[in-house]
């Protein structure tokens, strides 16, 4: 369908071998020594914390850390407006109610830590960042509003694998990190995700709270109500595998978006600059149109040549099935990013040439809308 498309998963003839491993064995449920195997190398390799408990998804993952941070009906999660849905979702899947927070500034598409404090009350239990398109948010000022405050903070780190926040890793900023294993991950596991934490209580809660509280003594014996979002054997397998490449994996992810920055300089669009002490993972080059009509422009052009894109997401305020529930409240950078941004292809197979190809179909868009 696409000539270029936004992303494709890289795998291996390591991975499919790692894969038929964990096939031959036969030991391919959630029991698989590779699932132990793939969170205890994601905790030392990814996130850089002392556990790692790997689920289905990411949303699943957010949803089991704000359950065992013992979040429900009567509490307040504050979120930003600017993010995936799943993000959302899953605090809504507790029964506590969401509160909502712009974007910093036409520079900084990151939840506002300002914005933050005047939105905490007596309800609220968790702070929920997100390092949106990898890009690492202002954990300092994040957590200190938690200190202050007596509050839980949740990383949503699902795109931010490998990104630095002052040299350390996006994930081992808070109570628990959640990531997602999606294809169009640096590390997949086709679907999946993982929820991470440097606290012991913590871990062991969500281990329960992901298969239905089974436990070693009394098998059908259940203290607590547990779901069934675990991870295969199969999967994990992949995602064991996916690890050993990953520096390599990063590595790449980061040297596309240079060759962007550089095809793309001073040319009617701009890209958002991560403050010298952060190393975000650059999970998809992000451009932001000057002027709101050369966003439909570039699009127009980008669709002709057959080369895929994405659009921001659209805000939680906006999207028709919460739009209700946020009637009245205005998130206007948010919007201002939505209305302007748009996400190029990356992903470990594409070359310098095809974004020079990318980049050049860009700026005669460019030349059409001046």
């Amino acid at each position: 369908m696409y000539k270029i498309p936004i992303s494709k998963p890289f795998l291996t003839q390591q991975d499919f071998l790692e894969i038929k491993k964990c096939f031959d064995s036969t030991w391919i449920s959630s029991k698989s020594p590779w699932v132990a195997k793939f969170e205890k190398k994601f905790a030392k390799k990814v996130s850089r914390t002392k556990y790692a408990i790997s689920v289905n998804s990411g949303t699943s993952a957010l949803f089991l850390a704000l359950l065992a941070l013992g979040v429900g009906p009567g509490d307040e999660v504050i979120m930003p407006s600017l993010t995936m849905i799943a993000t959302i979702n899953a605090v809504q899947l507790t029964g506590a109610r969401t509160v909502l927070v712009d974007s910093v500034s036409k520079d900084d598409w990151n939840i506002d830590p300002a914005k933050i404090e005047q939105k905490i009350n007596k309800r609220t239990k968790v702070i929920m960042p997100v390092h949106l398109y990898g890009y690492p948010c202002d954990m300092d000022r994040i957590n200190a509003l938690a200190k202050k405050h007596n509050l839980f903070v949740i990383e949503d780190a699902a795109e931010a694998m490998g990104s630095l926040y002052k040299g350390n890793r996006a994930g081992s900023l808070s109570d628990i990190a959640c990531f997602s294993l999606y294809s169009n991950k640096i590390i997949t596991t086709a679907n999946g995700g993982m929820a991470c934490t440097d606290n012991k209580k913590l871990y062991d809660l969500i281990n329960k709270l992901k298969f239905f509280d089974y436990n070693t003594r009394t098998h059908f014996k259940h203290k607590l109500i547990g779901y069934n979002l675990v991870l295969s054997g199969l999967q994990a397998a992949l995602g064991y595998s996916q690890i050993g490449s990953f520096g390599m994996r990063l590595k790449k992810r980061r040297r596309v978006f240079s060759w962007y920055k550089q095809e793309l300089k001073d040319d009617g669009v701009k890209f958002i600059d991560s403050p010298k002490k952060d190393n975000p993972n650059y999970w998809f080059p992000a451009i932001i149109a000057k002027k709101q009509p050369v966003k439909r422009v570039i699009e127009k052009a980008l669709s002709k040549h057959r080369i895929e894109f994405r659009e921001f997401f659209l805000p939680v305020h906006r999207q028709p099935v919460y739009k209700k529930l946020f009637s009245g409240e205005k998130y206007p950078i948010a919007d201002y990013f939505f209305e302007r941004g748009l996400l190029l292809p990356s992903h470990f197979d594409l070359s310098l040439k095809e974004v020079k190809y990318i980049c050049k179909v860009i700026k005669s868009a460019l030349k059409l809308a001046s």
